[in-house]
């Protein structure tokens, strides 16, 4: 198979990660990329051996494959338009920030061997493969959850509290978690929700409680203004008389049982790529395009798993009834 030539809509920091490891992919030549800062484009270019186009048209045209890293508001546009080219698509979240978009990407088609995926690294963490390894193996049978996921701040770039530019702050990074929530436990039956506009002019705390069609319930609570103390995501499950719980991408730790002892698993050593789950979600792209099968094509989040996460949060949203 010849190599999988891959362009990029988009040249910030999460697209240079993304780049820095597809190189080492001999399955990949890395093509061209276009953002909307041409100097930006060209440096990046330079960094990783690629060609600067000046149209998003012209990098879809050229690329078998095609990372979109552009701001929130533009992901189902693209999207979309990359599809309609017959490329593969890996796009970073959100999926999109409306249910009317997201419906027009469920309904294009994946065709021809097409594949499509959603930036979710945290699923491949090692700290989350490994809750849900304990799961899947019957180690743990979650009975309720509580979750955290923190912001330090929305000042840096200033346009992260603008939701006509994010979709609001549940579309940025705190979607993560709620994803995970779906990744762990299954579906959600039910969702309640209230938010408040406490520092910014979007909403920017959270308290939710989720009930899933398990039988299962917990709470997520995030806020977009708690300085960057450690650690700002957790998740803790709790199961019968065991319990799971993460401090960032840094640990897991877990009992299984009242006579045993807490076990730790310590990731702090591993490369960020690695870490944060970059390297093998790039792994399990690739992979999907060759046709090859491996551990991390089971985790990827896909066209449904973007659509659920996008009705969720229009969901709770609506019942908080701020706007977003």
């Amino acid at each position: 198979m010849s190599p999988i030539r891959t362009g990029f809509i988009g040249a910030g920091d999460i697209a240079r990660s993304h780049a820095g490891i597809l190189k080492d992919n001999r399955d990949v030549v890395l093509g061209a990329v276009y953002d909307i800062k041409e100097d930006i484009s060209r440096q990046f270019a330079a960094e990783h051996g690629m060609q600067y186009l000046s149209s998003i048209e012209a990098v879809i045209d050229d690329s078998d494959a095609v990372y979109i890293a552009s701001p929130n508001k533009s992901h189902a546009e693209l999207t979309l338009l990359a599809l309609e080219q017959k490329k593969h698509v890996f796009c970073e979240k959100p999926f999109a920030l409306n249910l009317s978009d997201a419906q027009k990407i469920m309904e294009s088609g994946e065709g021809n061997g097409q594949i499509y995926q959603l930036g979710f690294n945290r699923r491949f963490a090692p700290v989350y493969w490994k809750m849900k390894e304990l799961i899947l193996a019957g180690e743990i049978f979650p009975k309720s959850f509580n979750i955290k996921m923190n912001r330090g701040e929305l000042q840096v770039p200033a346009w992260l509290s603008d939701p006509e530019q994010t979709g609001g702050f549940l579309f940025e990074s705190a979607l993560h978690l709620v994803d995970i929530v779906r990744y762990l436990f299954g579906d959600v039956r039910k969702v309640t929700a209230v938010g408040s506009k406490s520092i910014y002019p979007c909403v920017d705390d959270f308290s939710i409680i989720f009930e899933m069609e398990s039988g299962i319930h917990g709470v997520f609570s995030s806020t977009a203004h708690a300085t960057w103390i450690f650690p700002f995501e957790r998740v803790e499950i709790y199961g019968d008389h065991s319990s799971i719980f993460n401090n960032e991408m840094e640990s897991v730790s877990f009992c299984l049982d009242l006579e045993s002892e807490v076990e730790k698993l310590e990731y702090s050593q591993l490369p960020i790529e690695d870490r944060w789950g970059y390297r093998q979600e790039n792994k399990a792209f690739i992979d999907r395009i060759s046709g090859q099968q491996s551990d991390e094509s089971s985790l990827v989040a896909t066209k449904i798993d973007g659509y659920k996460n996008v009705e969720l949060l229009e969901s709770i949203y609506d019942q908080i009834g701020l706007g977003r």
